[in-house]
Parts: structure tokens; sequence; C-alpha cells
């Protein structure tokens, strides 16, 4: 959910838009400010993610207010004055409203604002990701970062492997052999079961009878090679 606050000098306007808001499950609304310094108040002691904010207010603009902001919320201007708009991109806005606007243009600006958070949570998640936790694998004629952290299995298919991970829909496709990706792999994090598969032992969630089953719920053979490897560490982080 968003953390969001509404700016508008007119009462009707910010009426409008507060009831906007209040219809969007993933919008929670913490201020409705008449004002621009008002608004900055409650930044000043509350974390906001975005703000809807009229241009044309007095004493303090919202262009103006806007660029004074040290480490600004997503921003989307709301206005009457479309000769503004060039104006608010250079700011980097997300949106820009033209008064009279409808909930479903409301609407399509709050899933360009969602999507623009999702982009800046992937951009700081990579940001956090330490160098040694990734592999780069050579797939659709690119390399590509793949934190050990997101890998559940690896499989083999003749020359090639598929990996597959909890942020992605479908596998990567490499070509490497198994015994490289088992060398690279940390053998803490990592177990191979059998000649053509690799799992991460954090998201083993159950073995009986030769067969392993996964957190997503994908089931694997344990090779009669492997076994004694995977019993001693079940044995190791079994209560019994």
């Amino acid at each position: 959910m968003l953390r969001v606050i509404a700016i508008d000098d007119e009462p009707l306007a910010l009426r409008q838009i507060v009831s906007y808001i209040n219809k969007v499950p993933s919008l929670q609304l913490v201020a409705q400010c008449l004002s621009a310094i008002e608004a900055q108040h409650i930044l000043d002691r509350d974390e906001i993610d975005a703000i809807f904010c009229d241009i044309n207010m007095p004493d303090l603009n919202g262009l103006e207010f806007v660029r004074m902001l040290q480490n600004p919320p997503l921003v989307v201007f709301t206005t009457a004055y479309s000769e503004y708009a060039i104006e608010g991109f250079k700011v980097e806005a997300v949106d820009y409203l033209l008064k009279p606007y409808t909930f479903k243009e409301f609407s399509q600006t709050v899933e360009r604002l969602s999507a623009r958070v999702e982009l800046q949570k992937r951009a700081k998640a990579a940001d956090e990701v330490d160098p040694e936790d990734v592999i780069y694998v050579r797939a659709d004629r690119m390399d590509i970062s793949v934190p050990l952290s997101t890998i559940r299995a690896v499989l083999g298919m003749g020359e090639y492997l598929r990996i597959y991970t909890t942020d992605r829909p479908r596998p990567i496709v490499t070509l490497a052999t198994m015994k490289s990706m088992e060398e690279r792999l940390p053998s803490d994090r990592f177990m191979r079961i059998h000649r053509s598969s690799i799992v991460a032992l954090s998201h083993i969630r159950k073995v009986a009878k030769g067969r392993l089953l996964l957190s997503d719920g994908m089931e694997l053979s344990v090779g009669d090679n492997y076994r004694p490897s995977l019993d001693t560490w079940m044995n190791q982080h079994s209560l019994s």
C-alpha cells in the first residue's frame, strides 16, 4: 500500500481527489493539505511514498515546492493549466492530471505510480545484492545476473541447464554443464541430488522414498550415488 498526500488550495478539488484516493485499495491517504507549506510539515515527520500536488497555488506553487525537496517522494501533478506539463516532467513527475479528470484517468495514473514504485524496489534490491552472491549466465544472447538467493533448482537438459528462480515465471536456459554449475554454487547452500539436478537446500520441504519436494511443488528424484550426502545433511538438520 502506498502512503500518499493530496495537496490542493481549492477545497472542492481537494475533496474530489481525496474521494478518488479513498476508492483505490492500494492507496493510503496520510493527509490532505490546502497548501504546500502544510504538506511540508507532514513530509518532515512521516514517510510518504507519493504526493498528488496542485501546481497553481498561492505562497508556494507545486513546482517550486517539489524543487525545494531534498528527497522528494514520487509526484503526480494536478492542475487546470496544460502549459505546466513540460515543467512538471522536468522534475521527474510520474504523471500529470489535467483538471477536470475522471476516476478512470486517475486510476490509470495510479497504475503508472505503482509501476514506478516497483521499478524503484527492483533497483534498490539490485543495489543491495552482494557481488559474491551473484552468478552470470549466458541466455538469450546476453549475460544475465542471477542472485544465488533466488535459485530454487538447476536441472540438466542435454547440453543445456534450466535454472529455476523465485523471481522469474520461467526457467533461465543456458548452455553449461552440471559439473561447472555444481562447482560454482556454494556447497553449504546447494546440493547435487541427481546427475541432472541441483537443489537449493533452503527450498527442500520433504524427502521420502527417494523423492524430494521443493517449496514451489517441484518433485525430483534423488539418485542412488547422491543419497548418502543428502541423508547426512538431513541428519545434521533433524531434531530426531
